[in-house]
């Protein structure tokens, strides 16, 4: 009688899925056609042909012709090698400054301005205002205001403390530290939103039992109760923050235009000055662009994983 049972749970669990639950799954698909079809022309669509363009010659006059991998080797060892792989190079180093920079800032602004302070919603509002500015304006701003020859900031360190600034134009690490600089300001308020949303989600009773528990001090408050709490806000901002520093193109076009000596021509502005007239090599840059920047958003995943597993 038991094995009849167990024969008969067997084979109701073996049972498809029953008429009602086939119609609510096509309800379901039906609703997300629309996207699916923006989705398919603006990103599969774009993505599939200019990784079938990479494979091609293309000069954007003609029909392109298919040369195979000439492209990519054309990349990484022949005539273009040294400028694809600095531009790869400068990304790099500027995503390693900017995006810890630009978090940083964000939570130290977020934990200063979620205290009851006096004018607290007007530097709320101040530290976010740069959001609201366009790259362009920023980097024109930013341009004229750190110019050597004309500019305010270095005209005033000169006057008042005979301090001389960098000449940018012909200093690659001044220049890519005064946009580095520029990135912050304009993004640091995205992240100070998110962590003080992050911060005024975590409950009263877990700082006042840790005041109960002799935990007073403001560091050992934060370490062991804020920051686990804040982790999935981190995750979240150091991969937006990375893909949107790896793309960075406005501020480098607008200040430095890719130099000195191509010192500060990012991956994204090697494409750009290449696609006009090799839409082939550029496609081909653009291909080997998004596989690192899949990568590397793979292993930060895999990082924070990890650590909100340990938390």
């Amino acid at each position: 009688m038991t094995a009849l049972a167990q024969g008969g749970s067997s084979t109701t669990a073996r049972r498809g899925p029953s008429g009602r639950e086939i119609r609510r799954q096509v309800v379901a698909f039906t609703f997300l056609i629309p996207a699916l079809a923006l989705m398919a022309v603006f990103l599969f669509y774009p993505i599939g042909y200019i990784i079938w363009l990479g494979f091609n010659k293309w000069n954007m006059l003609g029909s392109p012709r298919f040369v195979g991998l000439d492209n990519y080797n054309a990349l990484f060892f022949g005539a273009f090698s040294s400028d694809f792989l600095k531009s790869l190079f400068v990304s790099i180093v500027f995503t390693v400054l900017a995006m810890p920079a630009q978090i940083g800032l964000g939570l130290g602004c977020a934990i200063l301005l979620e205290r009851e302070l006096k004018g607290r919603a007007f530097f709320r509002s101040a530290f976010f205002f740069p959001m609201v500015i366009s790259f362009t304006a920023a980097g024109i701003a930013f341009k004229w205001l750190f110019d050597p020859a004309l500019g305010m900031i270095p005209t005033f360190l000169f006057d008042t403390f005979k301090l001389g600034f960098p000449n940018w134009h012909a200093d690659g690490v001044a220049a890519m530290l005064l946009v580095v600089v520029m990135n912050t300001w304009k993004v640091a308020g995205f992240s100070m939103i998110l962590y003080l949303a992050g911060l005024q989600g975590i409950s009263a009773d877990l700082y006042e039992a840790a005041d109960i528990d002799g935990v007073s001090s403001g560091w050992q408050r934060f370490r062991h109760i804020s920051w686990p709490l804040l982790v999935p806000t981190t995750t979240l901002l150091v991969i937006t923050n990375t893909i949107g520093s790896f793309q960075a193109f406005v501020p480098f076009f607008v200040m430095t235009t890719g130099g000195p000596s191509n010192d500060t021509t990012t991956i994204v502005y090697f494409i750009y000055k290449f696609f006009t007239n090799q839409a082939g090599l550029a496609s081909a840059g653009a291909t080997v662009f998004l596989i690192v920047v899949l990568a590397v958003t793979a292993v930060q995943l895999s990082i924070t994983r990890r650590n909100e597993s340990i938390y």
